[in-house]
C-alpha cells in the first residue's frame, strides 16, 4: 500500500523535485496524471453475497474506498449445481446498504425477482437508488421484456450484459426488448463481459470484442461498462484489464468482483480480487 500513500502526497509540481522515486513509480504517476480527468464509475463487490457478515464487510470496504455502487448478488446462475446465492435471505442486507446511501447492484433472472427487489428495497427506502442487470445467461426475450416492464417509469437503472456468443444484433435486440417492455433509454446501460472463447488457447475466460462494444455504444448512446472480472477469468489478467480499460475514453465504468478472501470464495474464486488489490489499482489508475 506504499504506492497509495505516495500518490496521495504527490503533486504535479513536486513529483521529481521533492520525491526520490524509481522509474517504476514515475511511470505509475504519469499514468495516474493521464487518467485523472477521466473518472469511471466503479461497481465493486463479491461475485455473490455469502452471509450477513460478508455483506457488512463489503459495505465497510466500499465505504472506505469511496465506492458508491456495490455488487450484492443474491442469485447466482451456475454451469453446474452448487452454491447459487443466498436468495431472499439477503434482501435485508440490500435494504441496509440503500439506507446507508449505497446503490445496491445485482442480477435478476426473472421479473419476479426484479419485482421483489423493487418492492422490498427500492420502495421501502426513500430516495434510494438501485442497479439491476440482465445477465449473460438470461436470453429469454420474454423475460427480458417483462423485466423492462417491472422497472418502467421507476427511478432505477438497468444494465444489459452481452450474451455469450458474438452478435451485435442480438445484444442490440436485448436493448430493444427491454425498451418494448417500457423501460426508458435513460435507465439503461451496456455491460461488456466478453464472449465465450473459440478455443481453449485464450488467456482470457471471455475475450472481449471492443470494436463491437464501441459500435453499440455509439449507435445507442448508452453508457458502456466493462467487466474485467468475467473477461479475464484470472486475477492476474483482471488486474491488467482494469488498467487497460481505465485508458478507454468511451468506458463509463467497470464492474469488478472483490472478496475478502478470494481463494475461499464460494463462486468465481479465480477471478476475484481482494479489497487491498482493488484499492491499489484504483489509486494507480486514478479512475475513481
Amino acid at each position: 500500500m506504499e504506492v497509495v500513500n505516495v500518490l496521495s502526497q504527490v503533486t504535479k509540481k513536486n513529483i521529481k523535485a521533492n520525491l526520490h522515486l524509481g522509474g517504476f513509480f514515475i511511470q505509475i504517476y504519469e499514468r495516474y496524471m493521464t487518467n485523472r480527468e477521466h473518472t469511471q464509475n466503479i461497481i465493486a463487490g463479491p461475485c455473490s453475497l455469502e452471509s450477513a457478515a460478508h455483506a457488512q464487510h463489503t459495505m465497510q470496504e466500499a465505504g472506505r474506498l469511496g465506492i458508491q455502487t456495490i455488487r450484492m448478488n443474491l442469485w447466482k446462475p451456475r454451469t453446474s449445481p452448487g452454491f447459487e446465492g443466498v436468495g431472499e435471505e439477503g434482501i435485508p442486507w440490500l435494504r441496509e446498504a440503500a439506507e446507508r446511501g449505497f446503490t445496491p447492484a445485482l442480477e435478476v433472472l426473472t421479473p419476479q425477482q426484479a419485482e421483489l427487489i423493487m418492492t422490498e428495497v427500492w420502495a421501502k427506502v426513500p430516495h434510494s437508488s438501485l442497479l439491476l442487470w440482465i445477465g449473460s445467461r438470461n436470453q429469454n426475450h420474454l423475460l427480458q421484456r417483462d423485466i423492462g416492464s417491472v422497472v418502467a417509469e421507476k427511478g432505477v437503472s438497468l444494465m444489459i450484459k452481452n450474451q455469450p456468443w458474438r452478435s451485435k444484433a442480438h445484444w442490440a435486440g436485448i436493448v430493444e426488448h427491454v425498451l418494448k417492455g417500457g423501460a426508458a433509454m435513460e435507465q439503461l446501460s451496456l455491460c461488456h463481459r466478453g464472449f465465450a472463447p473459440a478455443n481453449d488457447a485464450s488467456e482470457m475466460r471471455n475475450p472481449p470484442d471492443l470494436n463491437m462494444a464501441r459500435e453499440l455504444h455509439d449507435e445507442t448512446g448508452l453508457p458502456l461498462i466493462m467487466d474485467p472480472s468475467h473477461i479475464g477469468g484470472r486475477s492476474a489478467v483482471v488486474r491488467q484489464l482494469i488498467s487497460d480499460f481505465a485508458l478507454l475514453p468511451e468506458v463509463s465504468g467497470q464492474i469488478i468482483e472483490v472478496h475478502p478472501d478470494p481463494d475461499n470464495a464460494l463462486t468465481d474464486a479465480k477471478q476475484q480480487l481482494s479489497w487491498s488489490e482493488l484499492e491499489l489499482l484504483l489509486a494507480l489508475n486514478g479512475i475513481l
